[in-house]
């Protein structure tokens, strides 16, 4: 038979895409990865999770791993970048004040330490008597600095 006629399987030459997994599956999987220290992977993972799910509510939750991963692994200015993606993007995010205080730590570790004071002291303002206002005071007064 003609392989050249249409209408043959196959006729572009390429199996159709595979669908993505699951969201809940990639970030569970993503998630498992990052816990368990298995870093690179759970990189893929999130990654792929904002690739086809960049719309739904964990995607703020994929960016802050990103950091977490970022911070890790002492790449520091791709931790603030993929907070800053936290702080900017999604505005209702269960991670906000923990992807600020980050972003904070990651300024320090890149020797920002004005812009990283000011982000310690948002947290304060912000989080009035959380754990993460806590940690932010904590920081504040290493760096001799009067916290707002």
């Amino acid at each position: 038979s003609n392989p050249n006629q249409p209408g043959g399987a196959g006729a572009s030459g390429s199996p159709p895409p595979s669908p993505p997994p699951p969201p809940d599956l990639l970030y569970t999987n993503g998630l498992r990865d990052f816990t368990s220290g298995n870093y690179s992977l759970a990189n893929q993972e999130f990654q792929q999770y904002l690739q086809y799910y960049g719309q739904t509510d964990l995607a703020s939750n994929a960016h802050f791993y990103l950091g977490e991963i970022a911070y890790a692994q002492g790449r520091y200015p791709d931790a603030i970048g993929e907070y800053n993606q936290v702080l900017n993007n999604y505005p209702n995010s269960f991670k906000r004040a923990d992807a600020r205080l980050k972003k904070a730590y990651s300024l320090l570790k890149v020797h920002e330490n004005g812009p990283a004071i000011s982000e310690l002291r948002r947290v304060i303002r912000e989080n009035p008597g959380t754990e993460q206002a806590r940690k932010a005071e904590a920081r504040l007064r290493q760096l001799g600095v009067r916290a707002p």
